[in-house]
Protein backbone atom coordinates (compact mmCIF):
# COMPACT_ATOMS: atom_id res chain seq x y z
CA UNK A 1 0.00 0.00 0.00
CA UNK A 2 1.07 3.52 -0.72
CA UNK A 3 1.41 5.90 2.06
CA UNK A 4 2.90 8.44 0.55
CA UNK A 5 1.98 12.00 0.30
CA UNK A 6 0.45 11.13 -3.36
CA UNK A 7 -2.43 8.77 -1.65
CA UNK A 8 -2.88 11.36 1.02
CA UNK A 9 -4.86 14.24 -0.36
CA UNK A 10 -3.95 16.41 2.51
CA UNK A 11 -0.40 16.38 2.52
CA UNK A 12 -0.54 19.75 0.65
CA UNK A 13 -2.42 22.87 2.73
CA UNK A 14 -5.55 23.03 0.95
CA UNK A 15 -4.33 27.06 0.01
CA UNK A 16 -5.23 28.75 -3.35
CA UNK A 17 -3.13 27.98 -6.12
CA UNK A 18 -2.09 31.51 -6.86
CA UNK A 19 -0.43 30.55 -10.49
CA UNK A 20 0.90 27.66 -13.02
CA UNK A 21 3.99 27.61 -11.60
CA UNK A 22 2.76 27.06 -7.93
CA UNK A 23 0.67 23.83 -9.48
CA UNK A 24 3.66 22.69 -11.15
CA UNK A 25 5.75 23.33 -7.76
CA UNK A 26 2.99 21.15 -5.68
CA UNK A 27 3.52 18.01 -7.79
CA UNK A 28 7.12 18.63 -7.73
CA UNK A 29 6.64 18.82 -3.89
CA UNK A 30 4.94 15.72 -3.74
CA UNK A 31 7.34 13.58 -6.16
CA UNK A 32 10.23 14.85 -4.10
CA UNK A 33 8.44 13.40 -0.85
CA UNK A 34 7.39 10.20 -2.37
CA UNK A 35 11.31 9.92 -3.03
CA UNK A 36 11.61 10.51 0.94
CA UNK A 37 13.13 13.94 0.87
CA UNK A 38 10.46 16.00 2.73
CA UNK A 39 9.18 15.61 6.11
CA UNK A 40 7.76 19.10 6.16
CA UNK A 41 7.95 22.31 3.57
CA UNK A 42 6.86 26.08 3.37
CA UNK A 43 7.42 27.73 -0.26
CA UNK A 44 6.71 31.16 -0.88
CA UNK A 45 7.64 33.52 -3.77
CA UNK A 46 6.94 37.06 -4.78
CA UNK A 47 7.16 38.20 -8.57
CA UNK A 48 6.79 42.10 -9.42
CA UNK A 49 4.92 42.60 -5.67
CA UNK A 50 2.42 40.12 -6.08
CA UNK A 51 2.41 36.53 -4.10
CA UNK A 52 3.04 33.42 -6.99
CA UNK A 53 3.45 30.97 -4.45
CA UNK A 54 2.53 30.13 -1.13
CA UNK A 55 2.87 26.58 -0.17
CA UNK A 56 2.37 24.69 2.84
CA UNK A 57 3.09 20.29 2.84
CA UNK A 58 3.28 18.01 5.01
CA UNK A 59 3.63 17.06 9.08
CA UNK A 60 5.48 19.58 11.38
CA UNK A 61 8.09 17.10 12.38
CA UNK A 62 9.09 13.35 11.95
CA UNK A 63 7.29 12.10 15.37
CA UNK A 64 4.33 15.25 14.84
CA UNK A 65 1.86 14.10 12.28
CA UNK A 66 -0.08 17.25 12.42
CA UNK A 67 0.17 19.38 8.87
CA UNK A 68 2.63 22.04 8.19
CA UNK A 69 -0.02 25.29 7.64
CA UNK A 70 0.89 28.67 6.48
CA UNK A 71 2.17 29.98 9.29
CA UNK A 72 4.03 27.12 10.95
CA UNK A 73 7.07 28.39 12.50
CA UNK A 74 10.25 26.91 11.28
CA UNK A 75 13.70 27.15 12.78
CA UNK A 76 16.12 28.15 9.97
CA UNK A 77 19.84 28.03 11.39
CA UNK A 78 21.60 30.87 9.10
CA UNK A 79 19.07 32.28 7.45
CA UNK A 80 18.75 34.31 10.59
CA UNK A 81 21.29 36.16 9.54
CA UNK A 82 19.78 38.15 6.76
CA UNK A 83 17.15 39.61 9.19
CA UNK A 84 20.16 40.51 11.72
CA UNK A 85 22.13 42.18 8.79
CA UNK A 86 18.58 44.05 7.70
CA UNK A 87 18.31 45.40 11.50
CA UNK A 88 21.66 46.97 11.29
CA UNK A 89 21.33 48.55 7.87
CA UNK A 90 18.02 49.32 9.16
CA UNK A 91 19.69 51.79 12.06
CA UNK A 92 21.94 53.22 9.54
CA UNK A 93 19.30 54.13 7.37
CA UNK A 94 17.90 56.11 10.39
CA UNK A 95 21.25 57.65 11.26
CA UNK A 96 21.70 56.18 14.34
CA UNK A 97 25.19 54.06 12.89
CA UNK A 98 27.39 54.56 9.67
CA UNK A 99 28.38 51.19 8.15
CA UNK A 100 32.43 52.40 8.68
CA UNK A 101 32.07 53.13 12.13
CA UNK A 102 34.22 51.77 14.85
CA UNK A 103 31.92 49.83 16.81
CA UNK A 104 33.99 51.05 19.56
CA UNK A 105 31.98 54.58 19.04
CA UNK A 106 29.12 52.30 19.72
CA UNK A 107 29.80 50.40 22.06
CA UNK A 108 32.69 51.56 24.46
CA UNK A 109 33.51 48.44 26.34
CA UNK A 110 34.33 46.64 22.83
CA UNK A 111 37.45 48.59 21.96
CA UNK A 112 39.28 46.94 24.95
CA UNK A 113 41.27 43.75 23.73
CA UNK A 114 42.61 45.08 20.31
CA UNK A 115 39.12 45.31 18.75
CA UNK A 116 39.71 48.87 18.89
CA UNK A 117 40.12 49.05 15.34
CA UNK A 118 36.70 46.77 14.14
CA UNK A 119 34.53 48.43 12.46
CA UNK A 120 30.32 47.83 11.29
CA UNK A 121 31.32 46.67 7.76
CA UNK A 122 34.06 44.30 9.19
CA UNK A 123 30.99 42.48 11.44
CA UNK A 124 28.29 42.71 8.75
CA UNK A 125 31.07 40.99 6.34
CA UNK A 126 32.63 38.03 8.21
CA UNK A 127 35.94 40.02 8.43
CA UNK A 128 36.39 40.85 12.08
CA UNK A 129 38.38 38.34 12.99
CA UNK A 130 36.13 36.93 15.78
CA UNK A 131 35.34 34.14 13.76
CA UNK A 132 35.72 31.38 16.72
CA UNK A 133 34.91 33.67 19.59
CA UNK A 134 32.55 32.07 22.17
CA UNK A 135 32.00 28.96 20.05
CA UNK A 136 32.23 26.67 22.80
CA UNK A 137 28.75 28.10 24.30
CA UNK A 138 27.08 26.01 22.55
CA UNK A 139 28.14 23.24 24.97
CA UNK A 140 26.14 25.01 27.42
CA UNK A 141 23.07 26.11 27.05
CA UNK A 142 22.53 28.05 30.01
CA UNK A 143 25.71 30.13 28.90
CA UNK A 144 24.06 30.50 25.68
CA UNK A 145 20.80 31.62 26.48
CA UNK A 146 22.12 34.11 28.05
CA UNK A 147 21.56 37.19 26.44
CA UNK A 148 23.33 40.00 28.60
CA UNK A 149 25.91 37.74 29.52
CA UNK A 150 27.27 36.52 25.91
CA UNK A 151 27.29 40.15 24.50
CA UNK A 152 29.99 40.87 27.97
CA UNK A 153 31.73 37.81 26.88
CA UNK A 154 32.21 38.90 23.61
CA UNK A 155 33.58 42.17 24.70
CA UNK A 156 36.28 40.46 26.18
CA UNK A 157 37.52 38.32 23.38
CA UNK A 158 40.56 39.62 20.85
CA UNK A 159 40.52 39.10 17.22
CA UNK A 160 42.71 36.17 15.64
CA UNK A 161 43.37 38.38 12.59
CA UNK A 162 43.34 42.27 11.25
CA UNK A 163 39.77 43.58 10.69
CA UNK A 164 39.49 43.55 7.13
CA UNK A 165 42.28 41.39 6.08
CA UNK A 166 40.51 37.77 5.69
CA UNK A 167 36.98 37.21 5.31
CA UNK A 168 35.97 33.69 7.28
CA UNK A 169 32.42 33.26 8.53
CA UNK A 170 31.49 34.50 12.13
CA UNK A 171 29.27 31.42 12.38
CA UNK A 172 27.96 31.99 16.05
CA UNK A 173 29.58 35.54 16.65
CA UNK A 174 27.97 37.44 14.70
CA UNK A 175 24.89 37.33 16.47
CA UNK A 176 26.19 38.58 19.79
CA UNK A 177 28.83 41.08 17.43
CA UNK A 178 25.38 42.62 15.65
CA UNK A 179 23.35 42.48 18.56
CA UNK A 180 25.59 44.12 20.70
CA UNK A 181 25.82 47.01 17.91
CA UNK A 182 22.25 47.14 17.27
CA UNK A 183 21.15 47.48 20.94
CA UNK A 184 24.02 50.46 21.57
CA UNK A 185 23.01 52.12 18.63
CA UNK A 186 19.54 51.89 19.13
CA UNK A 187 19.12 52.26 22.74
CA UNK A 188 16.95 49.63 22.58
CA UNK A 189 16.21 46.10 23.03
CA UNK A 190 17.06 43.62 20.14
CA UNK A 191 13.24 42.52 19.93
CA UNK A 192 12.64 46.22 20.02
CA UNK A 193 14.18 47.18 17.20
CA UNK A 194 12.99 44.06 15.04
CA UNK A 195 9.23 45.27 15.72
CA UNK A 196 9.83 48.10 14.91
CA UNK A 197 12.08 47.68 11.43
CA UNK A 198 10.17 44.68 10.11
CA UNK A 199 7.64 43.20 12.06
CA UNK A 200 5.19 45.87 12.32
CA UNK A 201 6.07 47.40 8.91
CA UNK A 202 6.05 44.24 7.15
CA UNK A 203 2.65 43.01 8.53
CA UNK A 204 4.40 39.74 9.72
CA UNK A 205 3.18 39.81 13.22
CA UNK A 206 2.80 35.99 14.62
CA UNK A 207 5.27 34.53 12.00
CA UNK A 208 8.71 36.41 12.20
CA UNK A 209 10.70 35.51 15.46
CA UNK A 210 14.68 35.62 16.50
CA UNK A 211 13.50 34.41 20.03
CA UNK A 212 9.69 33.37 19.95
CA UNK A 213 7.34 34.34 22.91
CA UNK A 214 5.22 32.12 25.08
CA UNK A 215 2.06 30.92 23.17
CA UNK A 216 3.46 29.80 19.91
CA UNK A 217 4.73 26.26 20.71
CA UNK A 218 1.59 24.83 19.05
CA UNK A 219 3.09 25.93 15.30
CA UNK A 220 6.68 24.96 15.71
CA UNK A 221 8.28 22.40 13.16
CA UNK A 222 10.64 20.13 14.37
CA UNK A 223 14.07 19.17 12.68
CA UNK A 224 16.04 16.09 11.94
CA UNK A 225 18.70 15.07 9.65
CA UNK A 226 19.48 11.57 8.28
CA UNK A 227 23.02 10.08 9.21
CA UNK A 228 23.90 10.14 6.10
CA UNK A 229 23.54 13.81 5.28
CA UNK A 230 25.58 14.15 8.21
CA UNK A 231 28.17 12.47 7.01
CA UNK A 232 28.09 14.46 3.82
CA UNK A 233 28.39 17.56 6.27
CA UNK A 234 31.34 15.88 7.35
CA UNK A 235 33.39 15.33 4.35
CA UNK A 236 32.28 18.72 3.57
CA UNK A 237 33.67 20.16 6.06
CA UNK A 238 36.90 18.52 5.75
CA UNK A 239 37.66 19.61 1.98
CA UNK A 240 36.84 23.29 3.58
CA UNK A 241 39.52 23.06 6.14
CA UNK A 242 41.89 21.58 3.88
CA UNK A 243 40.97 24.11 0.98
CA UNK A 244 44.28 26.77 0.22
CA UNK A 245 41.22 29.64 1.16
CA UNK A 246 39.85 28.56 3.91
CA UNK A 247 36.06 30.53 4.53
CA UNK A 248 34.98 28.68 7.87
CA UNK A 249 36.80 28.62 10.91
CA UNK A 250 38.65 25.62 13.10
CA UNK A 251 35.18 25.44 15.52
CA UNK A 252 33.20 25.43 12.78
CA UNK A 253 32.66 21.20 13.04
CA UNK A 254 30.93 18.04 12.38
CA UNK A 255 30.17 17.94 16.17
CA UNK A 256 29.57 21.58 16.45
CA UNK A 257 26.61 21.29 13.79
CA UNK A 258 25.45 17.70 15.65
CA UNK A 259 25.28 20.52 19.13
CA UNK A 260 23.12 22.87 17.17
CA UNK A 261 20.90 20.69 15.53
CA UNK A 262 19.97 18.81 18.30
CA UNK A 263 19.35 21.98 20.62
CA UNK A 264 17.35 23.32 18.04
CA UNK A 265 14.42 21.57 18.70
CA UNK A 266 14.78 22.59 22.59
CA UNK A 267 12.20 24.87 23.89
CA UNK A 268 15.05 27.38 25.74
CA UNK A 269 17.04 27.62 22.83
CA UNK A 270 13.95 28.50 20.35
CA UNK A 271 13.35 31.15 23.14
CA UNK A 272 16.78 32.49 23.93
CA UNK A 273 18.14 35.37 21.26
CA UNK A 274 20.60 34.16 19.11
CA UNK A 275 20.75 36.57 15.98
CA UNK A 276 23.42 34.09 14.20
CA UNK A 277 20.59 30.96 13.65
CA UNK A 278 17.14 30.73 16.22
CA UNK A 279 14.97 32.56 13.74
CA UNK A 280 11.67 31.01 13.39
CA UNK A 281 10.08 31.76 10.55
CA UNK A 282 7.33 31.24 8.42
CA UNK A 283 8.46 31.14 4.60
CA UNK A 284 5.85 33.67 3.34
CA UNK A 285 7.22 36.20 6.17
CA UNK A 286 10.89 35.46 5.32
CA UNK A 287 9.70 36.17 1.61
CA UNK A 288 7.88 39.15 2.01
CA UNK A 289 10.84 40.40 3.88
CA UNK A 290 13.07 39.86 0.82
CA UNK A 291 10.79 40.94 -1.50
CA UNK A 292 10.19 44.46 0.66
CA UNK A 293 14.10 44.58 0.31
CA UNK A 294 14.48 43.86 -3.41
CA UNK A 295 12.03 46.81 -4.26
CA UNK A 296 13.73 49.16 -2.40
CA UNK A 297 12.19 48.66 0.63
CA UNK A 298 8.87 49.61 -0.02
CA UNK A 299 6.54 46.90 1.60
CA UNK A 300 4.67 44.51 -1.19
CA UNK A 301 0.85 44.30 -1.39
CA UNK A 302 -0.29 41.10 0.60
CA UNK A 303 -2.26 38.37 -0.87
CA UNK A 304 -5.65 37.41 0.56
CA UNK A 305 -4.60 34.17 1.53
CA UNK A 306 -2.07 35.55 3.85
CA UNK A 307 -4.27 36.73 5.85
CA UNK A 308 -5.17 35.50 9.17
CA UNK A 309 -6.49 36.33 12.82
CA UNK A 310 -3.45 38.04 13.54
CA UNK A 311 -3.42 40.35 10.97
CA UNK A 312 -7.20 42.16 9.87
CA UNK A 313 -6.41 45.54 9.47
CA UNK A 314 -4.51 45.61 6.37
CA UNK A 315 -4.53 49.14 4.69
CA UNK A 316 -2.84 48.09 1.37
CA UNK A 317 -3.12 51.77 -0.10
CA UNK A 318 -1.06 52.91 3.19
CA UNK A 319 1.16 49.63 1.74
CA UNK A 320 2.33 50.83 -1.66
CA UNK A 321 3.68 54.29 -0.28
CA UNK A 322 5.33 52.43 2.91
CA UNK A 323 8.81 51.88 2.95
CA UNK A 324 11.05 50.70 5.72
CA UNK A 325 14.53 52.39 4.23
CA UNK A 326 14.62 56.08 3.12
CA UNK A 327 17.56 55.39 0.48
CA UNK A 328 17.02 55.53 -3.54
CA UNK A 329 16.43 51.62 -4.43
CA UNK A 330 20.04 51.16 -6.30
CA UNK A 331 22.02 52.72 -3.03
CA UNK A 332 20.27 50.52 -0.97
CA UNK A 333 21.14 47.37 -2.90
CA UNK A 334 24.65 48.01 -3.25
CA UNK A 335 24.86 48.64 0.61
CA UNK A 336 23.91 45.04 0.79
CA UNK A 337 25.86 44.09 -1.48
CA UNK A 338 28.90 46.20 -0.43
CA UNK A 339 29.01 47.43 -4.17
CA UNK A 340 28.67 50.81 -6.00
CA UNK A 341 29.86 53.67 -3.01
CA UNK A 342 30.11 50.45 -0.62
CA UNK A 343 32.48 48.95 -2.79
CA UNK A 344 35.58 49.58 -0.55
CA UNK A 345 33.50 48.39 2.86
CA UNK A 346 34.26 44.97 2.23
CA UNK A 347 36.60 42.67 0.05
CA UNK A 348 35.95 42.74 -3.61
CA UNK A 349 35.26 39.18 -4.39
CA UNK A 350 33.92 37.82 -1.01
CA UNK A 351 31.14 35.84 -0.39
CA UNK A 352 29.38 38.13 1.47
CA UNK A 353 28.68 41.73 1.00
CA UNK A 354 27.68 43.63 3.95
CA UNK A 355 25.49 40.94 6.26
CA UNK A 356 23.97 39.49 3.01
CA UNK A 357 25.25 36.60 0.63
CA UNK A 358 26.03 37.59 -2.86
CA UNK A 359 23.92 35.86 -5.52
CA UNK A 360 25.46 35.58 -8.70
CA UNK A 361 24.56 34.03 -11.62
CA UNK A 362 26.45 31.36 -13.28
CA UNK A 363 28.39 34.25 -16.13
CA UNK A 364 29.46 35.73 -12.77
CA UNK A 365 27.28 38.69 -12.75
CA UNK A 366 25.64 39.48 -9.19
CA UNK A 367 22.21 39.23 -9.32
CA UNK A 368 20.81 39.20 -6.35
CA UNK A 369 21.45 38.58 -2.13
CA UNK A 370 20.12 36.90 0.61
CA UNK A 371 21.13 34.34 3.62
CA UNK A 372 21.07 29.90 3.38
CA UNK A 373 20.62 28.21 6.37
CA UNK A 374 22.12 25.17 7.30
CA UNK A 375 19.97 22.45 6.51
CA UNK A 376 18.45 24.33 3.53
CA UNK A 377 16.44 26.89 4.78
CA UNK A 378 16.89 29.95 2.34
CA UNK A 379 15.45 34.03 2.15
CA UNK A 380 16.41 35.42 -1.47
CA UNK A 381 16.33 38.62 -3.87
CA UNK A 382 16.63 38.52 -7.41
CA UNK A 383 16.87 42.30 -7.51
CA UNK A 384 16.66 42.92 -11.30
CA UNK A 385 13.64 40.83 -11.44
CA UNK A 386 11.58 41.64 -8.83
CA UNK A 387 11.31 38.18 -7.73
CA UNK A 388 11.89 36.87 -3.97
CA UNK A 389 11.61 33.28 -2.34
CA UNK A 390 11.83 31.78 0.75
CA UNK A 391 11.52 28.24 1.91
CA UNK A 392 11.81 26.67 5.09
CA UNK A 393 11.78 23.11 5.84
CA UNK A 394 12.21 20.33 8.73
CA UNK A 395 14.31 17.73 7.34
CA UNK A 396 17.54 19.17 6.69
CA UNK A 397 20.53 18.22 4.45
CA UNK A 398 23.06 19.40 2.55
CA UNK A 399 20.54 22.17 0.84
CA UNK A 400 19.82 19.96 -2.41
CA UNK A 401 16.50 19.64 -2.47
CA UNK A 402 16.63 23.39 -2.04
CA UNK A 403 18.69 23.88 -4.78
CA UNK A 404 15.99 21.70 -6.97
CA UNK A 405 13.22 23.85 -6.03
CA UNK A 406 14.68 27.04 -7.01
CA UNK A 407 16.38 25.80 -10.23
CA UNK A 408 12.97 24.41 -10.54
CA UNK A 409 11.09 27.61 -10.21
CA UNK A 410 13.82 30.30 -11.96
CA UNK A 411 13.57 28.24 -15.21
CA UNK A 412 10.01 27.91 -15.22
CA UNK A 413 9.66 31.59 -14.79
CA UNK A 414 12.60 32.36 -17.19
CA UNK A 415 14.82 33.66 -14.56
CA UNK A 416 18.43 33.36 -13.93
CA UNK A 417 19.30 30.73 -11.99
CA UNK A 418 22.12 31.24 -8.84
CA UNK A 419 24.84 29.40 -9.51
CA UNK A 420 25.09 28.04 -5.84
CA UNK A 421 22.03 26.32 -7.13
CA UNK A 422 22.35 25.70 -10.62
CA UNK A 423 24.47 22.53 -10.16
CA UNK A 424 24.15 19.21 -8.63
CA UNK A 425 24.65 20.68 -4.66
CA UNK A 426 23.99 23.73 -2.72
CA UNK A 427 25.38 26.61 -0.49
CA UNK A 428 26.10 25.06 2.78
CA UNK A 429 26.15 27.96 5.85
Amino acid sequence: MNNGPASSPKWVYDSPVLSDVEAKLRRFLIDSANDGLIIGIQVCAYKDGKVIIDTAAGVLGKDDPRPVQPDSLFPVFSATKGVTAGMVHWLADKGKLKLDENVANLWPEFGNNGKDQIKVNHVLNHTAGLHNALADLTKDPTLLCDWDGCLKLIVMVTPETEPGRQQMYHGQSYGWLCGGIIEHASGKKFRDILEDAFVRPLNVEGEFYIGIPHGVESRFATVTIDPSDLNKVSNYLTALATSPTPVLPSSFTVEEIERIILSANELNIRRAILPFGNGHFSARALARFYAALVDGGVVPLPHPSTTTKTKQKVDTSDDVDSKIFTKAKVNMHDAFLGSGDYKDLTLPNGKFGLGFGRFNATDGSVIGFGHAGFGGSVGYGDINNRFAIAVTLNKLSMGTLTGEIIRFLCLELNLPVPADYAGSTARVN
